[in-house]
């Protein structure tokens, strides 16, 4: 049994030498695992303190690959799923396995298509509005500008241009995204229904050289009468866009943004900030960031400050919301090209439902990237 599967393994290995070489591929493996200590502190409810997973980023294991196909053609494709580095189960269990990313598409000289469950279009180029990017949980972008909670979308095709002398743009379109906030986050067996289906357009665009880049995008989704959050139609039309870019002096770089929400966030709240709703009829929410990166040696030091305003028609329980803010600052230091530790805390002051709350969140921890 033994010399009859070296056999057949050798045999494989004879048929793929003599493939023809424009038919060769290469399939990576790749993820991170993140895990940390978090201490968190919540006005009115208390402490918390001990191990989490995705301090900095989310664990996840995924594989990609291309297919050289000729004449600059090459056929791509991406598995990505996430999971709790704590537990090993999967970051959203009811998705599988690949809960984050499965798509298949095509590049070339004109760009690159996508085809499947893929982030909206947007959150791919807006990350730079701040040194904390997407990352870094309460930290993060979200907080203030909605694009930065990085929603994917199912059943979504995008096109990436190539970059034309510094000019470089994004669409997606998804015919049905099974956004959190516009299905309540379940995958429904009535999807050829036309009254359930969230269709999201999402776009971007950016100019930019080495040590400066400006970014502007505009998201927009349409829920159908069949959409709900928590089992509620709400009849809104959510959408938003905003600006913003980075400029780098020497080890420093500067990075600022603003975004403006209409009705409703794309994506509902930030995951990690209780103090914000999903829906505001006839309401505006303004967001603002303004942070610092400065590059010590092997190490980076971070610093951001981040608004929420919402205006007067946004209410949270029949009173006008309140004012967010939140303020972080952070380091992380690469132990190797993979490996790096960091330290941040974030601390919320404000909050739509009471202008007095705020909360404290502490994380050290370290991420090895494969």
């Amino acid at each position: 049994m033994k010399r009859h599967s070296i056999a057949i393994a050798i045999a494989i290995a004879a048929c793929s030498a003599t493939m023809p070489a424009n038919s060769a591929s290469e399939v990576t493996l790749f993820g991170a695992i993140d895990v940390g200590y978090q201490y968190l502190r919540v006005k009115g409810h208390g402490t918390s303190n001990g191990l989490i997973s995705g301090g900095q980023g989310a664990s996840r294991f995924g594989l990609r690959g291309s297919e050289d196909l000729g004449d600059g053609l090459k056929a791509n494709f991406m598995l990505d799923g996430g999971f709790n580095a704590m537990n090993g189960t999967g970051s959203i269990p009811s998705r599988g396995v690949f809960n984050r990313s499965t798509w298949l598409g095509l590049s070339g000289n004109f760009g690159e298509f996508r085809m499947g469950r893929q982030t909206l279009a947007a959150p791919d180029m807006t990350d730079i509005f701040g040194p904390f990017g997407s990352s870094y949980k309460l930290g993060g972008l979200g907080s203030a500008i909605n694009a930065n909670t990085t929603p994917r979308g199912d059943n979504t095709i995008k096109f990436i241009t190539p970059n034309l002398g510094g000019f470089q743009a994004t669409a997606s379109y998804s015919f049905d995204a099974h956004l959190a906030q516009n299905k309540d986050g379940l995958l429904r067996n009535d999807a050829l229904s036309k009254d359930v289906k969230d269709r999201v357009f999402s776009s971007a665009i950016g100019y930019g050289v080495d040590w400066w880049k400006v970014v502007a995008y505009y998201q927009q989704a349409s829920l159908e009468s069949g959409t709900s959050t928590n089992g509620v139609h709400h009849d809104v039309s959510p959408r938003e866009y905003g600006l913003g870019g980075k400029m780098s002096f020497g080890p420093t770089t500067i990075h600022a943004g603003w975004a403006q929400h209409r009705d409703a966030y794309i994506n509902g709240v930030h995951p990690n900030n209780a103090g914000q709703e999903a829906v505001f009829r006839g309401g505006v929410v303004n967001g603002y960031t303004l942070g610092a990166s400065y590059e010590l040696g092997a190490g980076k030091l971070l610093g951001q400050v981040q608004l929420n305003a919402p205006n007067h028609n946004v209410r949270y329980g029949g009173e006008r919301a309140s004012k967010q803010k939140v303020y972080s600052l952070g380091y992380s230091h690469e132990i190797s090209k993979r490996t790096n530790v960091y330290s941040y805390v974030a601390y919320l002051d404000g909050a739509w439902c009471d202008k007095d709350a705020n909360a404290t969140q502490f994380i050290v921890g370290m991420q090895h990237r494969f």
